[in-house]
């Protein structure tokens, strides 16, 4: 028989000494990586989990501050939306106003006229023509409406170029022009214009005697419409036209007309002055 050593299985292999210590410390090892793995959350979420209190009013201060930031925003959305819907009703009743107050003003002028004209009736029937003022005269004042052969100058804008809206300085030089190739009487968007018209600039509109204008401007002259308009267009008025056309664009157009009527300047009447 041989040693007992000898019997022992060929594939079992008895550990002792130190190599006994080193497996035991790769099993710790072991047993520390699949704790690890184990516990993979945090504590603390594994107690809010567990019902425990920890960071569970969180949720809850976000949905408050989200109820007040949106009770705000919807507050200041429905005074903002007040305040449109006042400024639209202002807006309105204050373009009523003004459309009344215009229609009223109309409505005066022509009192005005047919007054005048009554009161002129008079005059003569009582006064005798000596206290009148000649048919000339009441033709340059602008007095009384007059009628005849003459021209259609209309202006319009470049709306495409804020250098080629027409200003009063403009109009002015139309006027002289019309006066200088020999009109007798002239109106500008039906507004007559006499010896004491003031064309002005009021912002972006542009007035005659403070009564507004819009474009296109219609400028009726009365007199020969052949040398009216050819003596138009070589002088300084044409002259201004034609710089506007070609540098800003400004569009204008002389038609003859055989017969105008030119109602009287509403705005000026002469109170003191008469015949000497």
């Amino acid at each position: 028989m041989g040693d007992a050593t000898d019997r022992r299985p060929p594939d079992v292999t008895v550990v002792t000494g130190p190599s006994a210590r080193t497996e035991r410390a790769l099993d710790a090892s072991m047993e520390l990586l699949n704790s690890i793995q184990r516990d993979t959350i945090d504590p603390e979420y594994a107690a809010v989990a567990s019902g425990g209190h920890g960071r569970s009013r969180a949720p809850v201060l976000v949905v408050v501050i989200g109820l007040i930031a949106g009770l705000m925003f919807t507050t200041s959305g429905l005074r903002g939306g007040l305040r449109a819907a006042d400024a639209v009703s202002a807006r309105t009743e204050l373009i009523t106003q003004i459309d009344q107050t215009e229609q009223r003003i109309q409505e005066l002028r022509a009192q005005g006229n047919q007054l005048s004209i009554e009161i002129e009736q008079i005059e003569r029937e009582q006064l005798g023509d000596a206290h009148v003022l000649s048919e000339p005269d009441l033709v340059w004042s602008g007095l009384i409406s007059v009628s005849g052969p003459g021209i259609l100058l209309t202006i319009s804008d470049n709306p495409k170029d804020a250098n080629g809206t027409i200003v009063d300085q403009d109009l002015r030089e139309v006027a002289n022009g019309l006066w200088l190739a020999g009109a007798e009487a002239i109106s500008i968007n039906g507004h007559r214009l006499s010896a004491r018209t003031a064309i002005r600039q009021a912002g972006a509109a542009v007035t005659v005697d403070y009564r507004s204008l819009t474009t296109p401007y219609r400028i009726e002259a009365i007199g020969d419409p052949g040398a009216l308009g050819s003596a138009f267009t070589g002088n300084s008025g044409g002259s201004w036209l034609s710089f506007l056309s070609r540098n800003y664009g400004v569009t204008w157009a002389i038609e003859r007309r055989s017969e105008l009527l030119l109602g009287p300047d509403a705005g000026l009447g002469v109170d003191h002055a008469g015949v000497a």
